[in-house]
């Protein structure tokens, strides 16, 4: 593999109907699942994907938190050209960046995400320099000011549902997957504030297995709409929706 190859990778997709909405835009969630999946692909094309990581090394990426800005949400069937590169790390995160252009060049959606490698049974997170047994360099250090800004779990909220966790929710690492709660945020957003949404924040804070039961609570607080999930080990997840005429940075 080339320098080129290891530091951007792009892909082409046509938004298929499964993945849109009833406004005929692709869903939130489904932004997540491209991205994880655009994510995978590159990391298969540096030899590091998670069949051959866990085989080789018992050690799988975890993401830690993503931070999705959207100016527009492609159409079913229009054709999106997805980027990514890793950005470099801070302490033991991975940052990567995912861009979606559209046909005529023009800058849809982008999306930060952090990661951590972890050991796969004990959760045990791992040292960046685990990942040069692939040929793969850690990164420069993130500068502070590019960071991803931390989200707290909002505290007081009220209470605005819960959601079971299911078999279908599942990953290959037996807890939801990160995708699922996107679908999360956007079910218990309210109706009034989903035309307008220009930008995403989400913290993944402790796995949910199958059966438990997330208790959702949510509301509007300081110029946002905030969320958190609490599962029965404590805090699942913590959300941060803004909402304006600001378009993809």
């Amino acid at each position: 593999m080339n320098e080129a190859e290891m530091a951007e990778y792009a892909r082409t997709v046509r938004v298929p109907v499964y993945a849109v909405g009833p406004d005929d835009r692709l869903k939130f969630g489904s932004v997540l699942r491209l991205v994880q999946e655009t994510s995978e692909q590159h990391l298969g094309v540096m030899g590091a994907g998670y069949e051959e990581m866990r085989r080789r090394t018992n050690l799988v990426f975890f993401i830690i938190s993503t931070r999705v800005r959207l100016g527009r949400l492609p159409l079913h069937g229009e054709r999106v050209v997805i980027k990514t590169h890793p950005r470099g790390r801070a302490g033991a995160q991975f940052y990567r960046d995912f861009l979606f252009y559209g046909e005529g060049g023009e800058l849809l959606v982008s999306v930060m995400q952090t990661t951590v490698l972890v050991e796969a049974g004990t959760r045990r997170i791992q040292r960046p320099q685990a990942l040069r047994e692939f040929g793969i360099r850690p990164g420069a250090v993130v500068p502070p000011q590019e960071r991803m800004e931390r989200l707290e779990a909002p505290q007081g909220l009220p209470p605005a549902g819960e959601r079971r966790v299911f078999r279908s929710d599942l990953d290959a690492n037996g807890h939801m997957n990160n995708c699922v709660y996107g679908d999360i945020v956007s079910d218990f957003l309210p109706a009034e504030l989903r035309p307008a949404v220009r930008g995403v924040q989400i913290h993944y804070l402790s796995e949910t297995p199958e059966g438990d039961v997330l208790r959702i609570f949510a509301g509007k607080r300081d110029g946002a709409f905030l969320m958190r999930g609490e599962n029965a080990r404590g805090v699942s997840f913590a959300a941060r929706v803004r909402t304006g005429k600001k378009r993809a940075e």
